[in-house]
C-alpha cells in the first residue's frame, strides 16, 4: 500500500539530506547507545502512526482516500555534567547539592539546544519545496505537512543527558484494494446431536468427517 511506500521515502529523503547532522533509524548498520548519539550523531526514526479512511473518499472496491499520519521521533544526548551521587547523598551539604544541580541543568540546556537544532534541520528537509512529493511519482502523495512538535522530559542515563521529542507528518494518498487469495479449507467436522428417545434424559453425539 502507498502508506508504506511514503514511509520509506520519508526515511530515504531524511537520510540523503542528513549531511552528517543525524542518523536515520533503518539506514544504519547497528543500534547505537547514548554514547553514539552525542552531538552530530543524533537519531531520527520514522514510522506510520495512524490513518484515516474517509468513507466519502472511496468506494467498496477502491481506490480509497487515505490520510496517513507518520510519527517522527528525535533523540539527542549530551555528556552529563551533573553529579547524581552528590545530589542523592544524605551527607551532601546544601552548597554541594546546589553546585551539582547547576551542572546538571547546564547539561540539560545543551541537550535542549541540540534538540532544537535537530528539529529545525528535520523540519527544513521535510517542508522544503523540492520535497513536496518525497521524490515519488506525481499523485502518490499530496498535502504533506509537519505539525505537533513535542519534547519529553530530559533523563539522566549513565554519564549522559538524553532528550527525546517527536513531531507528526500528515499527508494524503490513494490506496488500491488489492484483495486476497483464499486458501482451500481442510476437512470439515460434521457434528450432529442425536436424541435417543428410548432413554429419556440422555443424549449422544455422533461425529463424522
Amino acid at each position: 500500500m502507498n502508506f508504506r511506500v511514503i514511509r520509506d521515502s520519508i526515511r530515504r529523503v531524511l537520510a540523503q539530506n542528513a549531511d552528517g547532522e543525524f542518523d536515520v533509524v533503518g539506514y544504519q548498520k547497528r543500534g547505537k547507545g547514548a554514547s553514539a548519539v552525542v552531538s552530530k550523531n543524533r537519531l531520527v526514526e520514522v514510522y506510520y502512526n495512524r490513518g484515516d479512511f474517509p468513507k466519502s473518499g472511496g468506494s467498496l472496491d477502491g481506490p480509497n482516500k487515505h490520510d496517513p499520519t507518520f510519527r517522527i521521533d528525535l533523540t539527542v544526548a549530551e555528556p552529563s555534567k551533573g553529579d547524581t551521587t552528590t545530589i542523592e547523598s544524605p551527607t551532601a551539604t546544601a552548597a554541594q547539592v546546589a553546585t551539582a544541580l547547576a551542572a546538571m541543568k547546564a547539561s540539560d540546556a545543551l541537550a535542549d539546544d541540540s534538540m532544537d537544532e535537530l528539529f529545525e534541520r528535520v523540519y527544513s528537509i521535510l517542508m522544503d519545496a523540492s520535497q513536496i512529493d518525497f521524490d515519488l511519482p506525481v499523485g502518490v502523495v499530496a498535502s504533506r505537512w509537519v505539525n505537533q512538535f513535542n519534547k519529553d522530559e530530559a533523563i539522566e542515563r549513565g554519564n549522559y543527558t538524553i532528550l527525546t521529542a517527536s513531531c507528526l507528518l500528515t499527508c494524503s494518498t490513494s490506496e488500491q484494494v488489492q484483495g486476497f487469495t483464499g486458501v482451500q479449507a481442510g476437512n470439515i467436522m460434521d457434528v450432529t446431536v442425536e436424541i435417543e428417545t428410548d432413554t429419556p434424559g440422555k443424549a449422544g453425539a455422533r461425529t463424522g468427517s
